[in-house]
């Protein structure tokens, strides 16, 4: 049995997560402890907690020690299945973190699964839906992934409700991650707003386009008003070209100028652009995992190595005993390659 500390490097719900995901495809048991021990309210929240039933339900796996607050669960996993799935996180929380766990499951499988999930598909420190749709699921399909995501109705906090949809192919191994130079042609985007004024989307959306204007970037951005539990809004754009797979996106909140929405993800696009890299600083947290069992060396560039990236990576020592190399610190872009073990499901 594995034994992970759940307080070490960033100290959150992605060790958990990776450490599940691990588990499940590689079928070892671990134990982790210490869950969340880094945050202000340590332990299972309900996200983590729906995150683990999901993932244990996918591999008819013992679970032990699940109920919100508990700081230590036992995870025995047996062979992953495919099938028709719903799971309803009960809360606003991310869809997105859940599907980050859960995305690996479904990739690496010998039967073609269907992920039907309840959430929030906009909230506060997770990537939105559409980030996922345009940045990080291509990238997994260019390791060979089948993967089709769709976002059925929109979520924001603090209710919720928004309705997601993944459909998996199967395949037997991922291929290695090994993007082109990275060269931008256009930007494109995706401005929303639920449950306020259409001029919301529309102030967001031609905000982040002056500002790609003065950097001689062209965009499309769209802007959808949309039905929603709660009122919010959210903006994501994404690089269009070759060798490139990098977003930013901004969340509306009470008192948040939707100019200043549209700013925040212009801004940290044209910043992540100019240095070059391959991803940015979010999509590498999600690539370390694939790229750790896939079938060859991958290696791109990251325009910013985070605390998470590390812990990625360290988690994937861990389980696969995989060769990582990162050249770069942290908090600026860096260059990663890893030797994937590839793991055949």
């Amino acid at each position: 049995m594995k034994n992970v500390d759940g307080s070490q490097m960033e100290g959150g719900g992605q060790l958990l997560r990776m450490a599940t995901t691990y588990a499940c495809i590689t079928k070892t048991p671990v134990r982790v402890f210490n869950i969340r021990g880094k945050r202000r309210n340590p332990g299972l929240r309900p996200q983590h907690l729906a995150t683990l039933k999901a993932a244990a339900m996918l591999c008819s796996a013992d679970l032990r020690g699940a109920r919100l607050g508990s700081t230590e669960i036992e995870l025995r996993p047996d062979a992953l299945r495919g099938g028709n799935h719903s799971f309803d996180i009960g809360t606003a929380c991310s869809v997105s973190l859940m599907l980050q766990c859960l995305t690996p499951l479904v990739i690496i499988n010998n039967e073609s699964s269907t992920l039907s999930i309840r959430g929030g598909t906009a909230v506060k420190w997770s990537p939105p839906i559409p980030f996922l749709q345009e940045v990080v699921y291509p990238a997994l399909e260019e390791m060979g992934a089948d993967l089709d995501l769709r976002l059925g109705r929109h979520g924001f906090y603090p209710r919720g409700g928004g309705e997601v949809t993944v459909n998996s192919r199967p395949v037997i191994a991922l291929r290695p991650f090994l993007p082109d130079s990275p060269c931008v042609d256009e930007i494109k985007g995706l401005s929303i707003c639920g449950n306020l004024p259409s001029h919301v989307a529309e102030r967001q959306a031609r905000t982040a386009e002056k500002i790609l204007s003065r950097q001689n970037l062209s965009s499309d951005i769209a802007v959808e008003t949309v039905q929603s539990s709660s009122p919010g809004s959210v903006i994501v754009l994404w690089a269009e070209g070759a060798g490139v797979f990098m977003g930013s996106d901004s969340l509306g909140d009470r008192g948040k100028p939707a100019e200043k929405v549209g700013s925040e993800a212009a801004k940290s696009l044209i910043y992540q652009i100019q240095i070059g890299a391959n991803v940015d600083r979010n999509t590498g947290d999600h690539l370390v995992l694939p790229c750790s069992l896939a079938d060859g060396v991958s290696m791109f560039r990251v325009s910013e190595l985070t605390l998470h990236t590390l812990s990625a990576i360290a988690m994937a020592k861990t389980f696969t005993g995989c060769t990582v190399d990162v050249d770069g610190k942290i908090g600026k872009p860096a260059r990663i390659e890893i030797k994937g073990i590839g793991h055949v499901a």
